[in-house]
């Protein structure tokens, strides 16, 4: 081990049982990483009284050990995650007769904290089991292959942390969190990525579950957003936007009724001026005669 290092130096040291990249440069304020390794642990190996920088999470790959944090000692085994806080001090042993391997990783940043929120940690939850093994080694595994600096290695690390991190958030979510799963968000926030999808592609045949399916949430809970902060439901939403595009195509063009189906989203003009009608109150040939300025309520709240 060197015993002097420059500050811009990256460091990778790599043995059978020990692997281990440092002092990687921060290169995002939102979440980096600052090294990684894996190692497979003598008996009674034991590392601390030690404090760092930033977050630490180690995963027990195989084996047994302890970890002592805030005057506590928890015995670990294969699939537990222990994480050790920035400038604490803490203590990890391998045990005598069944030494643990693990990977772990350290990273910092203002979203670091609130990922491992979501992922089960906190000041005093400190170890959380994970099941994906082969998920987790093989993100850290890919940063300790993309040692060498280049740009391009720069995103692979940053993307293989980021991985890592919605993999062990996806499976606390999916086996531990019993409470609605959708408010780790904002409700606005949810309801304007539905706003945006719907004004991206309302000329298509898309459903209500189209969009829950690319925001990730449930119909019962888009719905229920949906009427507390715009006071319409997705449905009626997509409706007011198709047709409110409808009006202005049959003021504005003398295209035919079926061409204007056809651009927001109907396949079957019938269908369209069915809905046309049931909306706005007349028929789309009606309306085209008439001269009146359609004014549509069904739009997003200022």
């Amino acid at each position: 081990m060197d015993s002097v290092h420059k500050d811009n130096e990256v460091k990778y040291t790599e043995s059978p049982k020990y692997q281990c990249l440092e002092f990687l440069r921060k290169n995002s304020v939102e979440l980096y990483l600052a090294y990684c390794g894996r190692e497979i642990c003598e008996a009674g190996h034991t590392y601390g009284p030690a404090a760092r920088k930033e977050y630490l999470l180690h995963y027990v790959v195989s084996g047994k050990g302890t970890f002592t944090a805030n005057g506590n000692t928890r015995e670990l085994s294969a699939h537990d995650a222990f994480l050790i806080m920035p400038e604490e001090t803490t203590v990890y042993r391998a045990d005598m007769e069944t030494p643990w391997s693990y990977v772990w990783v350290a990273f910092d940043g203002i979203r670091a904290y609130e990922c491992l929120e979501h992922a089960g940690f906190s000041d005093s939850q400190r170890v959380v089991r994970f099941e994906q093994e082969e998920k987790l080694t093989a993100c850290v595994d890919a940063m300790l292959a993309a040692h060498q600096l280049t740009y391009a290695n720069d995103l692979v690390r940053q993307s293989q942390l980021t991985l890592f991190l919605a993999n062990i958030i996806r499976e606390y979510q999916s086996t531990h969190v019993s409470r609605e799963p959708f408010t780790e968000y904002h409700q606005q926030e949810y309801v304007d990525y539905a706003v945006a999808y719907i004004e991206q592609n309302y000329h298509k045949d898309i459903k209500v579950n189209d969009m829950c399916s690319y925001i990730g949430i449930t119909r019962s809970y888009l719905t229920k957003i949906f009427k507390q902060i715009l006071h319409v439901s997705p449905y009626e939403y997509l409706l007011g936007v198709r047709m409110n595009k409808a009006s202005l195509l049959l003021q504005d063009t003398t295209l035919p009724v079926k061409q204007i189906a056809e651009m927001v989203g109907y396949k079957d003009a019938l269908v369209f001026s069915k809905a046309f009608k049931q909306k706005i109150g007349i028929s789309p040939k009606v309306f085209r005669a008439s001269s009146g300025t359609l004014v549509l309520s069904d739009t997003k709240n200022a």
